[in-house]
């Protein structure tokens, strides 16, 4: 039998609703109002780097924003509590810090977005972070050298940092309020010039365009290979994929290569005969696939993985020809 509920109980059911209702508009009016001179002190440590970022820095960045929390300082040892099962491939990147933060259009507190600034220490490192993590549905940006963006988030590397704002909700105000964040993040950072040399090594031809990745850590499984960039390629229909690797010296080149081939053939590959002319080129069929690996100056490189062996001799000989003829 159903219990009908009295009317005592009704309006003090409704009574309950209302303060709630109350309570949650007094904490978004806070928020809304958020002093950051609060929360000095309070457990939070302030970032000291080359660009000097300090705990409210993004407050100075976020201009025409309200904030919606203080800011947040994360490093190596609590990473994961922020962004728990990605932080290994920022610790492995050697990441140092993350400074993030909440903020709101003036106009539409319900367009929020929140900035996510993590300190690499290197711009190599930053690359590795954002090239990884890049999306397939991206969309380039004109910001910085590396951006791009989705349709509710804006990613960019400037200098040591890689930068994620990632909004709420989908409208073109809050997507012009992160280009906005982006540019005043780089007008008042300031960064080293440090270039990634590696990105201008791979031949044009076939290159899938922004697909460069830096692997910083165990590429191909491969627990000494480290530093490795990779490029997808289109030939003739076939996809590919090129790397390359710049070490000490030739010396050291030349001993990782002996060492992969070595890690190849123990896991079930098998040498096949390399005829393109490269001497010490190592030609392996592993797993009904073929691993070309060569080395140049003090570079490793070649092409991992490929189904198809014309193909891969091909690329590789055409990334041996792209380095000789840069001087490397």
């Amino acid at each position: 039998m159903t219990v009908e509920p009295t009317k005592s109980e009704t309006y003090v059911g409704f009574g309950i609703l209302v303060v709630l209702a109350a309570i949650a508009v007094g904490v978004f009016l806070k928020q809304s109002h958020y002093n950051p001179a609060i929360f000095v002190g309070g457990g939070i440590t302030s970032i000291q780097s080359e660009a000097g970022l300090s705990r409210d820095f993004l407050v100075q960045v976020a201009e025409g924003m309200v904030p919606l929390s203080p800011p947040e300082i994360f490093g190596p040892e609590n990473l994961s509590d922020k962004i728990d099962g990605k932080a290994e491939l920022y610790l492995s990147a050697g990441f140092l810090n993350l400074l993030c933060q909440r903020f709101a259009e003036k106009e539409d507190p319900r367009s929020w977005m929140e900035a996510f600034v993590y300190d690499m220490g290197t711009v190599r490192r930053a690359f590795a972070v954002y090239s990884v993590q890049r999306r397939a549905d991206a969309a380039n940006v004109d910001l910085t050298g590396f951006a791009y963006g989705t349709e509710n988030a804006l990613f960019f590397v400037h200098g040591r940092y890689y930068v994620e704002l990632i909004a709420a909700v989908t409208t073109e105000r809050v997507a012009e309020a992160m280009r906005s964040f982006g540019h005043s993040f780089i007008t008042k950072t300031q960064v080293s010039d440090e270039r990634i040399d590696e990105l201008s090594l791979f031949p044009r031809e076939g290159l899938a365009e922004h697909s460069i990745r830096l692997l910083i850590s165990d590429a191909f499984g491969f627990d000494r290979f480290d530093n490795v960039f990779t490029a997808n390629y289109t030939l003739e229909d076939t996809e590919l994929t090129a790397f390359l690797s710049q070490r000490e010296d030739s010396s050291e080149a030349s001993e990782l290569l002996a060492a992969y081939h070595t890690f190849l053939i123990a896991n079930g590959g098998a040498d096949v005969k390399w005829d393109r002319g490269i001497p010490g080129t190592k030609l392996v069929n592993i797993f009904d696939t073929f691993e070309v690996i060569f080395s140049h100056g003090k570079f490793l490189g070649g092409v991992h993985g490929a189904e198809d062996r014309g193909k891969a001799e091909k690329l590789a000989v055409t990334l041996r020809q792209k380095l000789s003829g840069a001087g490397s």
